[in-house]
């Protein structure tokens, strides 16, 4: 069993993604691909892709706790965990813009 996790600076000090996986031999069990952006002194989750609950979703989350979660299955897990990468990396700005945006309103 291999377990690792990272933290990718996107926007250094402002914008960061948070990645852990489990995985045994070459796949996936269970993972986390978290965008957080720093506001008001402390890292607030914006956006989470995970498989927990026994299958893959992603959170979309408000300031105010709420989220909204959606279905998400790309192939396997591993093909989702790295579609859950490369759509934060891509999309970062919309996500950051939107949760400030809610966040200081």
């Amino acid at each position: 069993m291999v377990e690792r996790r990272w933290i990718e600076d996107l926007l250094v000090d402002e914008v960061r993604l948070r990645c852990s996986y489990r995985r045994q031999g070459k796949q996936i069990l269970q993972f986390t691909v978290q965008l957080e952006v720093y506001c008001r002194g402390v890292w607030q989750s914006v956006v989470r892709y995970d498989n927990a609950h026994g299958f893959c979703h992603r959170d979309v989350l408000d300031p105010d706790g709420s989220q909204d979660k959606t279905r998400v299955f790309v192939g396997d897990l591993n093909a989702t965990f790295t579609h859950a990468i490369t759509d934060l990396q891509a999309g970062w700005r919309l996500h950051r813009d939107r949760f400030l945006r809610e966040m200081l309103a």
